[in-house]
């Protein structure tokens, strides 16, 4: 009996040594309430100085002082944004790697083979920042005087209006596509490598249409060089509100917004993924923020983590069937 009882003792000690050394050894994780306790992290996949750049970093400010801990920003561009997305994506679930994500990986899931994450099932979604219209303009001398112009020019000589874009599967170019599709249109595609050059071309006169974020196109169209025929967005813009939307003109379907947000690796906890989204949400909300964004063509967008989960689920199944259908590639 004492043999027994001694060695049902050295069996529970043996089980206690065993806990702790596990304990000792898992990699320890952000716990809720002690969250944060460090500086956190923001891996934005674009470079530094551009227009993703200028928007995250005064919102990274706004973000530190809500949080109490430094709120620094990681730049990795590449290509469909996909290095720094992947890098967010296979970051520690402990909430201080935090990815600024957009459209733009929604279109890029479905355009490079073999891209390493999926961009609705890989992460947490905290919510949105921001979102912006397109706008189509022409260079004002190109002899298209409206978009009722452009469209009949075009069905007149089908394939004989050229339009730039940023690359194959921007927004611009997906924008044009959903258009030719609507309206019966035959126009050509003009790829560049950047919005910069595509523009430079519209401007010197090599190409005629382009599909551009406002910000970008609001100098020129001030100086009476590029003409707004139509805008994306739901409301007539009150910086040329001359320029009817798209819905006016009949076309719902071209009602679209580009669109950036906060995401978080999958399994970060949700307690965290809620304090994070509060304070973006804070952030938004601020008028000075809110300034900033609209500087960089952007309509503050304050949505929650399920709101924004579902908005970027809706525009992967969206952009994918177009991407799809087109047999669009990467260049």
């Amino acid at each position: 009996m004492m043999t027994t009882f001694r060695a049902r003792r050295m069996a529970a000690r043996l089980a206690a040594c065993a806990a702790l050394f596990l304990a000792a050894t898992v990699p320890a994780q952000a716990q809720p309430a002690d969250w944060p306790s460090r500086p956190i992290k923001i891996i934005v996949p674009a470079p530094a100085g551009g227009p993703f750049d200028r928007t995250i970093r005064p919102l990274a400010q706004h973000l530190s002082q809500t949080l109490k801990q430094p709120v620094v920003v990681d730049n990795r561009p590449s290509a469909g944004n996909i290095v720094g997305t992947q890098a967010g994506a296979t970051a520690a679930p402990d909430g201080y790697s935090v990815t600024m994500t957009g459209m733009l990986n929604t279109i890029a899931q479905h355009m490079y083979p073999g891209i390493p994450f999926d961009i609705v099932k890989d992460f947490e979604h905290v919510g949105s920042i921001g979102a912006g219209a397109q706008w189509l303009v022409v260079r004002s001398d190109a002899g298209i005087g409206s978009f009722q112009d452009l469209v009949q020019q075009a069905k007149r000589e089908p394939g004989k209006i050229n339009y730039a874009s940023s690359g194959a599967g921007s927004t611009g170019h997906l924008v044009m596509e959903v258009l030719q599709q609507a309206a019966g249109l035959q126009l050509t595609h003009v790829p560049y490598k950047g919005g910069a050059p595509a523009l430079q071309d519209v401007l010197a006169g090599v190409v005629s249409v382009i599909v551009i974020p406002p910000n970008a196109a609001l100098s020129s169209i001030q100086s009476g060089k590029l003409k707004v025929l139509a805008v994306s967005s739901t409301e007539r813009s009150p910086i040329a509100p001359a320029a009817p939307t798209f819905t006016e003109l009949g076309y719902q379907q071209l009602s679209i917004s580009s669109w950036v947000g906060l995401s978080v690796p999958k399994a970060t906890p949700a307690a965290i993924v809620a304090r994070l989204a509060a304070a973006l949400q804070a952030a938004v909300k601020d008028p000075a923020i809110a300034r900033q964004l609209e500087f960089e063509g952007l309509t503050p967008l304050v949505n929650t983590p399920q709101q924004y989960t579902q908005l970027v689920r809706d525009d992967t199944q969206r952009w994918g069937q177009l991407v799809r259908s087109l047999n669009i590639k990467a260049n």
